[in-house]
């Protein structure tokens, strides 16, 4: 069994900056089937961040180490299970552990790497790859789907549910806070700006919604869809929920609250393994490209969270345990 570890953790809830700390963290035991894997990578992620101010208190224990998302290698499992996994790399999931350099989880929740991925390719192969596959697959069965809109449109998931809706035949249109030079080229069939007035009348009549901000705007964008549109909520970015009278002013809405881990924790092994499949294959095609800002070793992490907030658009900040 390894003898060191060490990790960004979390004591008591709060700002991330405020409260995160790089620390020594004590081994655990194996128990049977369960591995200890170093980890060589992992993304930060805003989602990573959502816990340690405390808004999921009450499924989270103190203290923790964030970090949903990762690759390493299983460096030692327990003396019962098949010692031919060890070396073997994985996407460890269900659960947080990723910002340290040792994270111990049970093998049910190892995703098995091919040797054809990269380590980078495989530290952003689950959150947004994974959510975005799952949404499409669920909610774009109906045939009267012709356009569909996606706000944050620069964000790596926005990027990837474009892509897979054109696969579909889908109609995209982006939400951009602000033009930009790239917008013009960029994969949206069509893209609006929020900083202009007209945006939620630009909008009118989309069939379906993908919203990751929440707060007013999300809000907007809900009720800027057609009679009888679907609207996908899965990320409160803005730190603010829906407007409650969403609910009571469009009732003629299918409104869906999308959490992937509701989905992953009850997801047979096949599932989850045939969904990262279709990942590895996206990513294989370019579809899942995501952009990668800054590499960073362990003991910068708290940097590297403070660019991922402020300079979010620029890529995926990578820590390096």
């Amino acid at each position: 069994m390894p003898s060191q570890n060490r990790g960004v953790v979390a004591h008591q809830f709060g700002q991330p900056l405020d409260v995160l700390q790089i620390e020594d963290i004590a081994t655990v035991d194996l128990e049977p089937n369960a591995a200890t894997i170093r980890m060589i990578a992992s993304p930060i992620n805003p989602s990573d961040l959502i816990p340690v101010t405390g808004a999921y208190r009450s499924r989270t224990a103190l203290p923790f180490v964030p970090g949903f998302e990762g690759v390493g290698v299983i460096e030692a499992v327990h003396a019962e299970s098949d010692q031919s996994l060890l070396g073997k790399r994985v996407i460890p999931i269900g659960s947080a552990g990723g910002w340290q350099k040792l994270k111990t989880t049970s093998l049910r929740w190892c995703i098995p790497v091919p040797d054809d991925i990269s380590d980078l390719k495989a530290t952003t192969a689950y959150i947004n790859p994974l959510t975005a596959v799952r949404m499409v697959e669920a909610h774009t069965e109906d045939s009267k789907i012709r356009t569909a809109v996606v706000n944050a449109a620069g964000s790596a998931i926005a990027r990837t549910l474009a892509q897979l809706l054109r696969n579909k035949g889908i109609r995209t249109v982006g939400v951009f806070r602000k033009p930009k030079a790239e917008h013009v080229n960029s994969q949206w069939d069509e893209v609006v700006y929020t900083s202009e007035g007209t945006w939620v009348e630009q909008l009118r009549g989309a069939d379906l919604a993908f919203d990751c901000v929440g707060g007013t705007d999300g809000t907007k964008l809900a009720e800027s869809l057609r009679y009888g549109g679907r609207f996908i909520h899965y990320g409160l970015l803005t730190g603010q929920p829906l407007t409650p009278q969403l609910w009571e002013n469009r009732p003629d809405l299918t409104i869906d609250l999308f959490r992937l881990r509701d989905w992953v924790h009850v997801a047979h092994t096949h599932e989850l393994q045939s969904a990262f499949d279709q990942v590895f294959d996206l990513i294989r095609s370019g579809v899942v490209d995501t952009h990668i800002q800054e590499e960073l070793p362990l003991e910068d992490a708290l940097r590297g969270i403070e660019l991922s907030v402020t300079h979010a658009s620029e890529g995926k900040i990578i820590l390096r345990p």
